[in-house]
């Protein structure tokens, strides 16, 4: 019996047998952000073990939803989050939006997430070379203007592309943490939000916030 238990534990591991829902329920913020720190690594390894993606497993989240993190990212067919931290269905909830940027509605869709799913961390995922935020950098975003209103405050006073977008991510992450929803749950530990930079080339991403 013993030994079943250890060989279940090790399939587990290697993402060879899907991550149970019950376990998802007790997973901290400090666990979520360990899993797709791994996850990323794998994903930028080649050893990718896309987990999780069977019909048992569809099967079995089809009655409900538990993502252990929600990922708020750009719309940028270049940052597929699921692949990039190689996870799988069930997993994540995300949301994606030109720039990643945070009104209204991402709060909303965020907050249902974390209120009701149990999603023990928020990722704000930004990316290198961001066309929303240098189209404001370089006052070419007049074809964009609603989501130019919420990035010109958070990259004013930056003239690097780089530096624009990690200030562009930090102003999410404020603005996710100062949402009445969210305020109360990360002050009771339930739940934290960080900030992430993916680099195109290589698939790495950096976070810049560390629990």
């Amino acid at each position: 019996m013993k030994r079943i238990f250890y060989v279940g534990l090790w399939l587990i591991m290697l993402g060879m047998m899907p991550v149970s829902f019950a376990y998802q329920d007790k997973i901290t913020p400090k666990v979520a952000l360990e899993r797709l720190i791994e996850g990323n690594d794998r994903f930028v390894h080649d050893k990718s073990i896309c987990p999780d993606r069977s019909a048992d497993r569809r099967a079995a989240s089809a009655a409900k939803q538990k993502p252990f993190a929600i990922v708020l990212g750009c719309s940028d067919s270049r940052v597929p989050p699921e692949l990039a931290f190689d996870q799988g269905i069930g997993d994540l909830f995300v949301v994606r939006v030109a720039g990643n940027v945070v009104g209204d509605t991402e709060i909303d869709s965020v907050a249902y997430s974390a209120l009701y799913n149990g999603s023990a961390l928020i990722v704000v995922l930004g990316h290198e070379s961001c066309g929303a935020v240098s189209a404001v950098l370089e006052n070419k975003a007049h074809d964009i203007d609603c989501i130019e209103k919420f990035i010109r405050p958070a990259v004013a006073e930056h003239r690097d592309l780089s530096e624009a977008i990690q200030a562009n991510i930090q102003h999410s992450v404020d603005v996710i943490k100062q949402s009445s929803a969210i305020a109360p749950l990360i002050k009771g530990g339930k739940i934290e939000v960080v900030g992430a930079y993916y680099h195109l080339k290589t698939g790495e991403i950096r976070f810049l916030n560390k629990i």
